[in-house]
């Protein structure tokens, strides 16, 4: 019979671990913490036997009390003095260092301007040296800010350079904030033009206007030499997938452009998982526009795709919606654009309307090429690729675009009916309610619903409509779309014997100009303000503009 086991409470107690080695648990704590201490103090004395151990001791307490950001200006001056005679004449000894690169900063940020001079005056010639450290290549971003007498040297340390730098993890970040950011448009061209071969990179011709463009036209026997030379940065990059940086946009896009049509097609079928993180240059977007343009119906659907999760983004990129634009002009395959990106723009739709840029996307699927939506910028992209898309692309424009057309209006009349109210009379929605129902091809339905609605309401709402700046185009926009608008506009007015119609007249809306001047509307809009004319033109006596009252009393 086995052993029972005895209670708990009869058992006898057993030793913690710190018993049983008789210590006490506060005493281990106290151990650990003079081990810690120890450990501080014997790195501080390691530190100490270095060149510049006791100078990055010191340095290091008065960068605490320099880096605050509550401190008195004055006072901050004066810890600036103190540092400065510390660390002058040894800036080299200690820019490569963890702890005392955020020192220089520091001394970069609060200096004035004869200390950042000290400064960058030190660090002459070692530019090339601090673009490749982890961390002097923040003291570089700093002189670039902080010192413009000094962005010509540190762009000029990387001429002959570029190609390696840009492969290069640290450096790279530093010559992207100098081509973005600080060159000017000589630079630049000094910069990118070293992907074009050696020659480039040794010789400098300083022009504002280069191109490889002007380049080729003027040398045309380099073109395979230059292409050769291009491919030869852009590939690997490509592979690397190191393509987030705009000068490598820029190679792209040159490369895209002048490339053949082999070469180009193998650049596109590596570049369609990546065409997604280039969109927020305008060399990238346009990269990215011209793989849609040049790729297969394969790669298109692929490029489409990784931009999918992203929608929203693209969509409200200052360049990266053009690239959503090139992708709704381009590929044949309308269904497959209205479920991969169409249904989520429609989703997102009132979002995407109160964007600068996201707009232009619904917008253009509604109106087409339309300047007053489409930026002026991705138009000239689009109409320089009509005679490639017209070989590329089998479906005719017209048609790909009423497909598209048709399948994304449902969802922009809901929105309409939910928020014509408020959208008629706010300027970037008014356009999309406008929009709407003017290529809505169906009966009127509930957009068109809502927005009569108004001028049915009260007076006061209904004179709103028709006199606001805003909401009154809407309103003469529908008119002139179509007959069964129009006669809609007419009946609301002349519901109450005319009343509205007549005040809308008096006070000058161009609503009633247009209603005299559809087919539809006409003759039963000169009847009904036939008895009006005298007090139509006592309101146009006392009004500054009156090209509308005449407009009015002559179509009566």
């Amino acid at each position: 019979m086995p052993k029972r086991e005895a209670p708990a409470h009869q058992r006898p107690k057993q030793q913690s671990k710190y018993e049983s080695k008789g210590k006490s648990r506060s005493s281990e704590e106290d151990d650990s913490s003079s081990r810690g201490q120890q450990q501080k103090r014997q790195r501080m004395e390691r530190q100490k036997q270095q060149a510049t151990g006791e100078l990055k001791l010191e340095a290091r307490k008065k960068w605490e009390e320099l880096r605050r950001g509550d401190l008195d200006p004055e006072v901050r001056k004066a810890k600036m003095q103190e540092m400065m005679e510390l660390i002058q004449g040894r800036i080299k000894e200690i820019t490569f260092k963890h702890d005392m690169s955020r020192v220089v900063q520091t001394c970069l940020k609060y200096g004035s301007s004869s200390q950042r001079a000290s400064i960058a005056e030190e660090l002459d010639g070692t530019y090339l040296e601090l673009s490749r450290s982890t961390y002097g290549r923040h003291i570089l971003v700093r002189l670039l800010k902080y010192c413009p007498k000094q962005r010509r040297a540190i762009i000029g340390a990387f001429y002959g350079h570029v190609r390696k730098l840009v492969r290069h993890k640290d450096a790279a970040s530093v010559l992207e904030e100098c081509y973005a950011v600080y060159a000017n448009a000589a630079q630049r061209w000094d910069l990118v033009a070293e992907f074009y071969g050696n020659e480039f990179a040794v010789f400098k011709d300083g022009s504002a206007e280069g191109s490889l463009e002007a380049v080729l036209a003027a040398h045309p026997q380099k073109r395979a030499t230059i292409l050769s030379a291009l491919r030869a940065t852009v590939v690997p990059l490509l592979e690397k997938g190191t393509v987030q940086y705009s000068i490598v946009h820029r190679a792209l896009l040159d490369y895209i452009r002048h490339a053949d049509a082999k070469e180009r097609q193998e650049v596109i079928e590596t570049m369609r998982e990546l065409v997604v993180e280039i969109l927020h240059t305008r060399e990238g977007a346009q990269a990215g526009m011209l793989c849609l343009l040049h790729g297969t119906p394969k790669d298109r659907k692929a490029i489409v795709k990784a931009m999918k999760p992203y929608l929203r983004k693209i969509c409200c990129e200052e360049h990266g919606y053009a690239v959503l634009v090139e992708a709704l002009d381009c590929v044949d395959d309308t269904v497959f654009m209205a479920k991969a990106v169409l249904q989520d723009v429609g989703d997102m739709v009132g979002e995407l309307l109160g964007d600068q840029y996201g707009r232009r996307v619904p917008l253009y699927v509604l109106a087409g090429r339309n300047a007053q939506y489409v930026g002026s910028e991705a138009l000239r992209v689009l109409a320089a690729g009509d005679a490639v898309r017209a070989e590329t692309s089998k479906k005719d424009a017209a048609q790909r675009q009423r497909e598209l057309r048709a399948s994304f209006v449902g969802a922009m009349a809901q929105w309409v009916a939910a928020n014509a109210r408020a959208a008629v009379f706010e300027p970037f929605l008014s356009q999309a309610v406008a929009e709407t129902l003017v290529h809505d091809d169906g009966a009127p339905g509930a957009a068109w619903a809502a927005v009569r609605a108004l001028l049915a309401a009260d007076d006061e709402t209904a004179m709103r409509v028709l006199t606001d700046a805003v909401a009154n185009r809407v309103v003469t926009t529908c008119i002139k779309a179509r007959d069964a608008y129009a006669r809609d506009v007419l009946e609301a007015l002349a519901a109450d014997g005319a009343g509205r119609l007549r005040a809308a007249a008096c006070a000058g809306a161009f609503p009633v100009r247009a209603l005299l001047e559809a087919p539809a509307t006409a003759q039963r809009t000169r009847q009904l303000l036939a008895d009006a004319a005298g007090s139509i033109r006592d309101a146009m006596a006392g009004a500054e503009r009156k090209r509308t009252f005449e407009a009015i009393l002559a179509g009566l």
